[in-house]
């Protein structure tokens, strides 16, 4: 289960490093993410901004020196993103998404789906931390680390993924 371990880190902190740099690429990229953030009153919009990057970041330097707080935190901050964008939906504020980049994709369910994957690797990841099992191997490593990052890959361009299996409006 160690394995299991080291491929939920890779894969959670991968994801949130990418998420970070989308966000920080730029003073432009940041005010623009920045500028999603409807919901709250404008002069808190830039502070909450940077707030949820150095959360981000956080959670990556957790997850890497410390994997149980690494977990929750990212846990934590997947529960908030999610608790937003349902918010979000709930008020009809579909603002495009910025978790990874600038996109013209609203906010919408797809991204529910998203955090709801990623929150079960975070619940993944605690389980095999609780149960380690055997030593860390080479062999396991060379398997881990691919693993997460293409879980990862997967998990960043999933509205693209999703959109190739969505009816297309006007269609059939």
């Amino acid at each position: 289960m160690v394995h299991v371990l080291v491929a939920s880190q890779v894969l959670l902190a991968t994801v949130f490093v990418v998420s970070a740099y989308s966000k920080l690429r730029s003073r432009a990229a940041l005010q623009s993410f920045a500028a999603t953030l409807r919901l709250l009153p404008g002069p808190a919009r830039f502070p909450a901004a940077m707030a949820t990057v150095a959360m981000e970041l956080v959670a990556v330097a957790t997850l890497i020196v410390l994997p149980h707080a690494g977990l929750a935190a990212g846990g934590m901050l997947l529960i908030a993103f999610s608790t937003w964008i349902a918010v979000s939906l709930r008020w009809g504020q579909r603002e495009p998404c910025q978790c990874f980049g600038a996109s013209a994709t609203p906010l919408g369910p797809v991204h529910l789906v998203r955090n709801g994957l990623l929150l079960l690797v975070v619940a993944l990841g605690s389980v095999a931390l609780m149960f380690p099992g055997g030593p860390v191997t080479v062999v396991g490593l060379a398997l881990a680390v691919p693993v997460g990052l293409a879980g990862a890959i997967l998990l960043i361009v999933f509205d693209d993924i999703a959109d190739l299996f969505m009816e297309v409006s006007g269609s059939a």
